[in-house]
């Protein structure tokens, strides 16, 4: 890494970061490791597994206005869409909804715009997606209701070819679904200039984005991009096992979605299906409390004079920022490699590595992808994945429909992480 890199506050504050972090160098077994996983997902925050014990305990199951157990589940719910709006930019936290994943709450949005979009309306998502926010487009519009579903291409090096999809997008298009973020190649998709774009063409058009692979990575502002709908999972951002879902409240309270009838027909609520999980929101209101703390490490005394919607995206920028000299020394050691026996599938250059997030999709000449995995395990104590990771269509694009291996970093990793890997490869390479 470059001595700016070295001189970057979170280099220097690695060791407090992944002291918050219990499994950051061992497996469930105590098996020392290198987690490089974390695009299937983070690591989780020490506070956000402790939290989650102690509110299945402590907390009412149900919220209410009376009794103080029921007060204080109520209060929960609500500091964490408080918190869960902030974190995104968002209006308040009546547009914030949560579900059992965030493949299940893009199921329920489909569902839901039934009101909402005309029956001659066509649709657009995108082959760098996750089939999360593919499948249920596809299903409930294409097979469900007769809508035409368009796919829009990625182009060689694995980015969405934007240039493309606008020529799909028509006066008629209802909806375009994007990823922020590629979880398959680690791609950004450009969400303000591809939502500007398509409105441009078709005015009405609703865009929905799939934000799981980016919120670990960078700043999320569902402001400044003008999408319609955003999801994201807990368990990508350090806590836990959940999908949380924004919307614009202007266009949600026109919707409906799956709801039995007892369940009242307003914000947030009408949304969500049966009780929601206090040990999982507990922790994920942790998770997002300990990148505000994050933040006070990093901007020091000029975090307490921020509100909370800049401190995360001061905090956000600044992981963003740290993880591209991440990004760039990964991709530096990658070109060391003789392209015979090594390749990267998506942005390979490190001078544009600000343009993805530190997920690498890659083969070695040779070895399946769970034979490279399997050594990579057993000679260097790396773990990393293999397959498709649920982003298959980007994988048959790319004329690997088996799937790659996948390599995926976080801000708890360092320069000591990226040598070891580089190393292990070398290695097999050898």
């Amino acid at each position: 890494m470059t001595a700016r890199d070295a001189s970057h506050p979170l280099e220097k504050l690695n060791p407090k970061v992944r002291n918050r972090f219990p499994m950051v160098d061992r497996d469930s077994r105590g098996t020392p490791r290198i987690y490089l996983n974390t695009g299937a997902g983070s690591l989780t925050v020490d506070t956000a597994a402790g939290v989650a014990h102690e509110a299945q305990g402590r907390l009412n199951p149900m919220p209410g206005s009376v009794a103080t157990g029921e007060l204080d589940t109520a209060a929960l719910h609500a500091r964490v869409r408080d918190l869960v709006a902030d974190f995104l930019h968002a209006g308040d936290g009546r547009e914030v909804s949560f579900h059992q994943s965030a493949t299940s709450a893009l199921f329920n949005l489909a569902f839901s715009l039934r009101s909402v979009l005309a029956p001659s309306a066509n649709l657009v998502v995108t082959d760098l997606d996750h089939m999360a926010n593919i499948s249920p487009w596809e299903t409930v519009w294409g097979e469900g209701h007769g809508a035409e579903v368009r796919r829009a291409r990625v182009t060689p090096e694995g980015t969405l070819d934007v240039g493309y999809l606008l020529s799909l997008v028509d006066r008629r298009t209802g909806l375009v679904a994007l990823t922020a973020a590629s979880n398959g190649t680690g791609s950004i998709v450009p969400l303000e200039e591809v939502a500007s774009a398509v409105r441009r063409i078709s005015p009405g058009c609703l865009v929905a984005v799939d934000a799981v692979h980016q919120a670990p990575h960078g700043v999320i502002d569902v402001r400044a991009s003008s999408v319609d709908f955003l999801a994201f999972s807990g368990y990508k951002v350090f806590g836990p096992m959940l999908g949380v879902l924004w919307g614009k409240a202007e266009i949600l309270e026109r919707l409906k979605p799956y709801r039995v009838e007892t369940n009242k027909d307003v914000l947030p609520w009408k949304f969500e299906m049966g009780m929601l999980n206090n040990a999982s929101l507990a922790s994920l209101e942790a998770a997002m409390e300990y990148l505000l703390w994050l933040d006070g490490l990093v901007s020091g005394p000029a975090s307490v004079t921020g509100d909370r919607g800049y401190r995360f995206r001061s905090v956000m920028t600044a992981i963003a920022d740290y993880e591209k000299g991440l990004t760039r020394r990964v991709l530096e050691g990658f070109l060391e490699f003789a392209p015979d026996r090594f390749r990267c599938f998506g942005i390979a250059d490190p001078a544009r590595s600000g343009e993805r997030v530190p997920t690498f999709a890659f083969e070695i000449a040779g070895l399946t992808p769970t034979e490279t995995k399997k050594r990579l395990w057993a000679e260097a104590g790396i773990q990393i994945a293999d397959g498709n990771h649920y982003s298959a269509a980007i994988f048959r694009h790319l004329g690997r429909p088996e799937g790659l291996c996948r390599a995926s970093f976080g801000h708890y990793d360092n320069a000591a992480t990226v040598e070891r890997l580089l190393e292990a490869i070398r290695r097999l390479l050898d």
